[in-house]
């Protein structure tokens, strides 16, 4: 089961925040860019991103995603936090891959609406993209 380690508490230390950056792929075919820019309401940045490269055995995994955070930060904290590592985790991932990704999403989703009491009334849209 995930652990909830941002929960009952703000969540900090993620990159919430006016920011950019850019990277590459181990092998450098593959760049990508991100720009985060905090928007005119009159409230913190609640948006949070992964972006980057990650080497598991012989396989380079590229995670993208955004999580658009609305009504407050704590659930796209949590999900840039342990989206990825959840879907990593699931033993189906080099198999079948779809079946683990939405497995990991339900587990999630599920992990959160359970501790709904302790993250306010804020909740989050994501979108990402997984590149191997």
């Amino acid at each position: 089961m995930v652990e909830l380690d941002c929960f009952g508490g703000k969540c900090v230390g993620g990159e919430s925040s006016s920011s950019s950056g850019r990277g590459r792929s181990h092998e450098g075919n593959i760049k990508y860019g991100f720009s985060l820019v905090k928007g005119k309401d009159d409230h913190p940045m609640e948006d949070y991103h992964v972006a980057k490269f990650v080497q598991i055995d012989e396989h380079e995994l590229g995670l993208f995603a955004i999580y658009d955070g609305h009504l407050g930060d704590e659930v796209p904290s949590y999900l840039q936090k342990h989206l990825f590592a959840n879907i990593l985790e699931e033993e189906e991932f080099w198999v079948d891959p779809r079946r683990a990704i939405t497995r990991a999403y339900e587990i999630t989703d599920q992990t959160i609406l359970s501790n709904s009491s302790n993250l306010g009334r804020g909740w989050s849209s994501y979108s990402d993209d997984n590149r191997s």
